[in-house]
């Protein structure tokens, strides 16, 4: 409120020039971060329907005996889950930087903590881009954002900085917000009661994906991509006899069951495999 009644008066031309005390800066970043986080907080909102809704898809194809088309969405459920377990950590990254703001007692501590919160929030950014590229608009725009509360309020005070200490901070803070988040998805949000389990056919041949381990032995390798991880699960389709084991594939490349679900459907679509 401090910080609105002063630009107020600057605006009339009664504030003096005089420069915003600590305490106005801070209680200006604070206003911007509520609006990051009512954002944040709707697009967790839609995510969590999303997950829900899905979640119910899987509950209603089971009870009709379609497994099939259960695994699907349930691998949908898990990619979705993915998406939320990020936003959610970013709704804690605010929270957790506004807890800090109380016990800021100067310009530079100010410049740190939003450097930290910012460094932190581009990390995440990155990694929802890998997931869902769709989001990438509004994790750029929440990222534009706390770049301009550094330059608006601590700009003066970036230069003595020293950037191991923000990296190593952001570092600590992402894991406790992920840390936390990954609580609340696991408390709130309970696994589908399906393994991925995919009907397929192919060359004449029905080839099945189960859930359950082979015990399969295989060196790991590098993290396959694209038409890479698409060979890697049609070789192994083949050296195992006709069955994927979704979660062996998994640990064996290292990706994970949306990824293999995904390589899946994209196979389909190219007409080397069929969904039955």
């Amino acid at each position: 409120m401090a910080a609105l009644v002063s630009r107020l008066l600057q605006a009339l031309g009664l504030g003096g020039g005089r420069e915003p005390s600590i305490k106005e800066r801070i209680d200006e970043v604070i206003v911007k971060l509520e609006l990051i986080e009512d954002n944040v907080a709707e697009l967790r909102y839609k995510f969590e329907q999303r997950s829900r809704e899905l979640f119910e898809k899987v509950v209603s194809l089971l009870r009709r005996g379609e497994k099939s088309r259960a695994a699907i969405y349930a691998g949908e459920v898990s990619q979705v889950r993915n998406i939320l377990k990020m936003v959610i950590a970013v709704e804690n990254l605010v929270t957790m930087t506004k807890e800090r703001l109380k016990t800021v007692r100067d310009v530079r501590e100010l410049g740190q903590t939003l450097m930290v919160f910012g460094t932190a929030l581009e990390e995440v950014k990155d990694q929802v881009r890998a997931i869902y590229p769709n989001l990438n608009i509004a994790f750029e725009e929440l990222s534009r954002s706390v770049k301009s509360m550094i330059v608006e309020t601590s700009i003066d005070a970036v230069g003595d900085i020293d950037p191991a200490v923000i990296s190593s901070s952001a570092i600590e803070v992402l894991q406790e917000a992920m840390k936390k988040a990954e609580e609340r998805i696991k408390s709130e949000f309970p696994e589908p009661p399906v393994e991925p389990v995919i009907r397929l056919q192919t060359a004449g041949r029905q080839l099945v994906a189960l859930g359950a381990p082979t015990g399969g032995a295989g060196a790991a390798v590098g993290r396959p991509r694209g038409e890479e991880l698409e060979r890697l699960v049609l070789d192994y389709i083949m050296e195992h006899n006709g069955f994927l084991d979704i979660r062996d594939f998994s640990a064996r490349y290292g990706v994970t069951k949306s990824e293999v679900l995904q390589a899946l459907h994209r196979l389909a679509e190219k007409g080397l495999v069929a969904l039955a």
